[in-house]
């Protein structure tokens, strides 16, 4: 049973202490067979020069202009050498020093035909506290929604086969948060999703979907995912009543700043 090689990708733009958090997590690493592929947005800040201080980690590092985090995302996928791929933003970070380790003694046990391997996530702020274990273990289309789709473990947790990025796949970069949640939902719904006990990272908050200003650009763009991925009649009444309750919570924080 061969040793997996990962591939972590972080996007980044302006976030230099953050990319640091994220760097000096897999340096800990005591499993060294991955790579680290940074795609930064023509940082202004000293984001290059943080992620030239890594340069024994980083295997491609890509900085110029970008559309977007899933404009980011499709310029790293065809650098990927790895057998599986994990997305971190800058800011998050492996749970513990022997994460990969973990990883790389249960994923070679798992079929063929899982695509999909996602963990717990640890929620922490800009200080590093810890906030508490997020455990969105996938329960089917009849299970928990949230946010007007089925509940998806978080992209910070899940272990992607290489494999889906094959053949030219593109994230759709008409989407500014949504576009991770139609991979994992097509490959969820078809079965190819395997949960892992142990937590996979620290996902630091107050990234573009946690954003209260952008609740009502969440929710449009889920509608469009769940069309697009054949679950749009699953829960109609809940879906168009969270458009609703999220629009009025739109205009309200416009006219009452704060307020919501």
């Amino acid at each position: 049973m061969s040793s997996p090689k990962f591939t972590v990708i972080t996007s980044t733009f302006n976030a230099s202490e953050m990319l640091a958090r994220t760097g000096l997590s897999l340096r800990q690493q005591v499993y060294r067979n991955f790579e680290w592929i940074i795609v930064d947005g023509a940082s202004r800040d000293n984001t290059v020069e943080v992620a030239h201080g890594f340069d024994g980690l980083i295997s491609v590092l890509i900085s110029e202009p970008d559309n977007g985090i899933y404009d980011a995302w499709n310029k790293a996928l065809p650098h990927i050498t790895g057998d599986w791929v994990l997305f971190l933003g800058a800011g998050d970070e492996l749970h513990e020093s022997d994460t990969l380790q973990q990883l790389a003694s249960l994923l070679p046990m798992l079929p063929d035909s899982i695509t999909l391997a996602y963990g717990k996530v640890m929620d922490v702020d800009a200080s590093g506290n810890l906030l508490g274990v997020r455990d969105e273990t996938w329960e089917g289309l009849d299970g928990r929604w949230v946010i007007g789709r089925p509940a998806l473990p978080c992209h910070q947790g899940v272990l992607h086969r290489a494999i889906l990025f094959q053949d030219d796949f593109r994230f759709d970069t008409r989407f500014r948060i949504a576009a991770d949640s139609e991979l994992l939902l097509r490959e969820l719904i078809e079965g190819h999703g395997r949960g892992m006990a142990l937590i996979v990272s620290r996902f630091l908050r107050g990234g573009i979907s946690d954003t209260k200003n952008n609740r009502l650009q969440v929710i449009r763009e889920v509608l469009r995912v769940n069309a697009r991925v054949g679950i749009l009649h699953r829960r109609p009444f809940y879906l168009f009543f969270k458009l609703g309750v999220y629009a009025l919570k739109d205009v309200v924080r416009r006219l009452l700043p704060g307020q919501t």
